[in-house]
């Protein structure tokens, strides 16, 4: 019998037993965190801090119905500039682990330089390794002028397109919204470049909730309700949500991303670092 298939009975029998959840929301009118007992509905959604916390990276365990698949980790490494602006590097890392790189292997780099005045984004490098597709590409953003400007790495094709003002790339993105100011209630939408096309990305504020991550604590958070649309028609790919700590820095907690056929990816908060204390 081929791998594939019996992948298929296997990797079912492995969700139902593993309970190797890394985090679950907690269900009380009350709880004590860190020597304070609050009620769900004194939970407060800070204004975010003034400038993107440099030296942060943020690890994050994968799991695909609740099996452990590998590891993302998010870091704002330092201040460059760009194209004559200052800029945030931003790198995100996603890798397979052991057990599923037998079986497709990931091993993706993303690096984004986002304008540090005005939080749009500058540069998005792509380097992409998944199975047998590869993928090497920068795409520069000419925010004063509405273009952006892509290309590939590996073959040598070029493109440009027109981009509305201050958009952001996939990466930039989720920096951006932790920097905006945010209440219980509150849409949010900005435009987004993936693929060489813009969407439009809404979200919806819609509750505060206790979440507890193993290993780490028990965090005041939100439920932000993200969809995307392009050209005006809503975008029906998967169902996603993600919920954000509380505090002023806005820290990525759970995102859950729900497929139309036997998929559901959990990303959650494994460690908090500043890579900057270490050198």
């Amino acid at each position: 019998m081929k791998l594939k298939y019996i992948l298929l009975w296997i990797i079912p029998l492995f969700a139902l037993i593993s309970g190797c959840a890394t985090f679950r929301v907690v269900k009380a009118r009350s709880i004590e965190i860190e020597g304070r007992l609050i009620r769900e509905d004194e939970i407060k959604i800070a204004e975010p801090k003034a400038s993107l916390p440099v030296g942060e990276r943020l690890t994050y365990n994968v799991a695909w119905l609740g099996i452990p698949v590998g590891e993302v980790s998010m870091a704002i490494t330092g201040v460059q500039e760009i194209n004559g602006r200052k800029a945030y590097r931003i790198e995100l890392r996603a890798k397979t682990n052991k057990f599923c790189s037998h079986i497709y292997p990931v091993d993706d780099k993303y690096i984004s330089y986002m304008d540090v005045e005005n939080l749009s984004t500058l540069r998005h490098e792509v380097n992409r390794r998944e199975g047998r597709y590869k993928k090497d590409a920068v795409t520069d953003f000419d925010q004063e002028n509405h273009r952006a400007y892509f290309r590939n790495l590996l073959d040598g094709s070029e493109k440009d397109f027109s981009i509305p003002a201050n958009v952001q790339d996939t990466l930039t993105a989720i920096y951006y919204f932790r920097a905006i100011n945010v209440s219980l209630g509150d849409k949010v939408n900005y435009e987004v470049a993936s693929d060489e096309k813009v969407y439009s990305l809404y979200g919806s504020i819609e509750k505060k909730e206790f979440i507890r991550i193993r290993g780490l604590r028990t965090f005041e958070a939100f439920l932000m309700v993200p969809y995307a649309k392009l050209k005006g028609e809503r975008v029906r790919k998967a169902n996603v949500i993600g919920y954000f700590s509380a505090d002023p820095s806005r820290v990525p907690l759970v995102g859950i991303v729900k497929g139309p056929i036997f998929t559901k990816v959990t990303v959650s908060l494994a460690k908090v670092e500043n890579i900057l204390e270490d050198q």
